[in-house]
């Protein structure tokens, strides 16, 4: 072979695998960015939520989704350790097993969440949350899309301190928009 065709064949070669590089870099970021979260306060009882906690309770909500996401696209349960603890990690892990026995992947597009605090405990250590989520999933099966849908989710979810943040304890969907 000539050696200005195999310049061309490793010249396609390398660009090919650049740019295969990228799109799954590409991908794996929207999964890695944090959804944005609205929180509204000024219903909760009985307690008065101060601007401390709430700028926690963002933070950490929006990390628990934000891990959701990377666990569900890379069937990797780990990634819910340090958001989600009780009924809603082991809830979410027995999805992520799910997954991996059926070979399956789900691709979450988070585009936000507004958040009503309902219940924040006297003593402050526990807060319920009322969330209208708008998320575009993708089920893929490979690289293969087999399902795909966009939706408004109503969640409810109770958070609680643990260690120096907030975790989701229960993560609840109810009806769909």
């Amino acid at each position: 072979m000539s050696r200005v065709f195999m310049r061309g064949l490793a010249f396609t070669a390398g660009l090919a695998l650049a740019i295969s590089a990228g799109v799954a870099f590409h991908e794996g970021t929207k999964a890695d960015s944090k959804p944005a979260v609205e929180l509204r306060v000024d219903q909760a009882v009985p307690r008065e939520v101060n601007e401390t906690v709430q700028q926690a309770l963002v933070r950490d909500y929006s990390a628990a989704w934000q891990a959701l996401a990377v666990a569900l696209a890379n069937n990797n349960a780990a990634a819910l350790n340090d958001n989600f603890i009780g009924f809603a990690q082991d809830q979410l892990a027995r999805r992520v097993r799910d997954q991996q026995h059926t070979g399956l992947r789900t691709h979450i597009v988070d585009r936000g969440h507004k958040v009503e605090a309902i219940f924040y405990s006297s003593e402050g250590a526990a807060i319920e949350l009322r969330d209208t989520a708008t998320i575009d999933t993708q089920i893929l099966d490979g690289n293969t899309v087999i399902h795909s849908d966009h939706a408004q989710i109503h969640y409810y979810a109770i958070m609680t301190g643990a260690e120096d943040r907030w975790k989701v304890r229960v993560l609840e969907s109810g009806r769909e928009d």
